[in-house]
């Protein structure tokens, strides 16, 4: 209901421009701010005081009232610098702004100054019949109004960090590879299409493909990039990352997918914000204010895909000259006795090109020694400790399946479990003989000395027992996170069995590191060592059982 009065017929003739302001928090909570009803009220207004011109109209849909520089008001300011107008109507003070010290500023100060007349209908605000309690009501008006933007700031953060704690989508985009749900904008499944993009991508980085590479690849391949993937959907997309009229990929573009954990499932949310509601400028926020949520939507890559990913780009695994991946142990080769990577070097002979790898302690002048070793015949060696690795695991899965212990994640937790109760048992018994201990004092069965010796070597088991109790706490709890890849990394043996050749991507899905000794001894850091030794104790203690 407005608050004015129509019986002024005297007044000044005056070129009025009004202005119209919702901001998306507004437009959820109060219907009547919507622009149409603040059209209406104005109009209706404008029809009861026939001296005042309507010149033009601006009006900013989804503009928060606590920042100024808003398209909308810019057009006004425009329109009252060209002379066009010398009033500015308004349906409230919170319209044209909800913060305390700018409102006041273009109230007092710049409106005056331009001979602008102000008028706020609800408000009954009119700069024309300015009052003396004006001077005390409107800026308390304003205040109330800066207090409520306030207060609504607070409630929505609070509201969006539970929201994001409940693993729902809050962003205006999904992530290449998804889209919302027809039903819940807040649920994220998967774009047939794009995954299958985003697959191809994680394949091509564990074939040895540089990021690079990938980039021009998918550009020849005249694939879209995601900003104008999302054009193509009819989504009204911008990207700061975009540099040109028409976005393609590029290296940073194909980067952001390979680390983004959302393509195994884990949303992540929160990184960026506001540090205030009066400062709307984006920043990053520490790593411990983000908001993660695992296993929450359909995975495009398994997580054993997307871990060994990560770890390639960890790596320094730059491709050699005329090379089209990296080499299949690039990155993987390390000298057993310094412990520096193993570089790949080339001699000449006659007209013959031999490849070696040697030590990069050694090539620098650190003291190591060369360990060269013959690249054709490092590989072959590998490849022929993977091929027996190989030929373990899947004669180890074999004997499981016979064995009937088809979920062995259940059994790590049963054993787990086990090794916890034991000692928290123990760490009980410690701290009833630390308590007895002053007992003993008490008693004078011992003396101080005695007391003060024996009580800090208990104090120390105490100690260390906790330690032990909160470390398998932390692998149960890791262990329980990656149930769903349990026997994955089994298949990822199997995959590679009977393999002629070593291949970038077979080493990278089961070698973690390769030592080289000087005589030409190799040793190898295999992928899933903890999950092979949990097995083949799982194996004995069945076979304990049946003895």
């Amino acid at each position: 209901m407005a608050f004015y009065s129509s019986a002024v017929t005297t007044e000044t003739p005056c070129q009025a421009m009004a202005y119209y302001r919702l901001s998306k928090d507004d437009g959820n909570i109060h219907e009547s701010d919507s622009i149409q009803n603040q059209r209406k009220l104005v109009h209706a207004y404008l029809r009861d005081h026939p001296h005042m011109e309507l010149v033009d109209e601006a009006y900013d849909d989804g503009y928060t009232g606590t920042n100024y520089d808003r398209p909308g008001f810019r057009s006004v300011l425009e329109a009252i610098n060209a002379g066009r107008v010398n009033c500015v109507i308004v349906k409230d003070l919170s319209r044209l702004g909800r913060e305390y010290i700018e409102t006041g500023k273009y109230l007092e100060m710049i409106f005056p100054s331009l001979g602008v007349r102000f008028i706020a209908i609800n408000d009954d605000v009119d700069s024309s019949r300015h009052s003396s309690g004006d001077d005390i009501i409107i800026p308390i008006k304003n205040i109330m109004n800066e207090s409520y933007c306030r207060e609504l700031s607070k409630k929505l953060r609070r509201q969006f960090r539970i929201q994001r704690g409940n693993g729902e989508f809050l962003g205006a985009f999904a992530s290449f590879g998804y889209c919302k749900s027809p039903d819940d904008k807040h649920k994220l499944v998967i774009d047939d299409f794009a995954a299958e993009v985003v697959r191809g991508i994680f394949s091509l980085k564990l074939k040895g493909y540089s990021i690079g590479d990938i980039a021009a690849y998918l550009n020849h391949q005249q694939i879209l990039s995601p900003a104008e993937y999302k054009k193509s959907q009819g989504l009204r997309y911008q990207s700061g990352f975009q540099s040109s009229q028409r976005s393609k990929w590029s290296p940073n573009a194909v980067r952001r997918i390979l680390e983004n954990p959302l393509y195994a499932g884990t949303l992540v949310q929160g990184k960026r914000g506001t540090p205030h509601y009066k400062l709307k400028q984006m920043r990053e926020r520490q790593p411990e204010d983000w908001v993660t949520v695992e296993e929450n939507h359909p995975a495009v890559i398994d997580k054993l895909t997307f871990d060994l990913v990560q770890k390639l780009l960890r790596r320094d695994t730059r491709k050699s000259k005329g090379e089209d991946t990296v080499l299949p142990l690039c990155g993987v080769a390390f000298c057993a006795d310094c412990g520096r990577p193993l570089l790949r070097r080339s001699v000449t002979r006659g007209k013959r090109k031999f490849y070696y790898y040697i030590c990069s302690g050694y090539k620098k002048g650190l003291g190591c020694t060369s360990h060269s070793f013959e690249q054709g015949k490092l590989e072959t060696a590998v490849l022929h400790a993977l091929t027996h690795q190989i030929r373990i695991i899947v004669e180890m899965q074999a004997v499981l399946r016979e064995t009937g212990v088809e979920d062995v994640n259940a059994l790590r937790m049963k054993r787990l479990d086990v090794l916890i109760a034991q000692k928290e048992t123990e760490l009980d018994g410690y701290r009833d003989f630390r308590m007895k201990l002053y007992e003993a004092l008490n008693d004078d069965l011992i003396n101080r000395e005695e007391y003060d010796k024996m009580r800090a070597k208990y104090t120390q088991l105490i100690d260390g027992g906790m330690e032990a109790v909160a470390e398998l706490k932390a692998r149960r709890s890791r262990e329980l996170r990656s149930h769903s890849s349990d026997g994955l990394w089994l298949q990822q043996f199997a995959r590679y069995q009977g393999a002629a050749e070593l291949s970038r991507e077979m080493v990278a899905a089961l070698i973690d590191k390769v030592y080289v000794y000087e005589d030409k001894r190799i040793k190898i850091d295999f992928n899933y060592r903890d999950e092979l030794a949990c097995c083949m104790e799982i194996l004995q203690d069945k076979a304990e059982e049946v003895v």
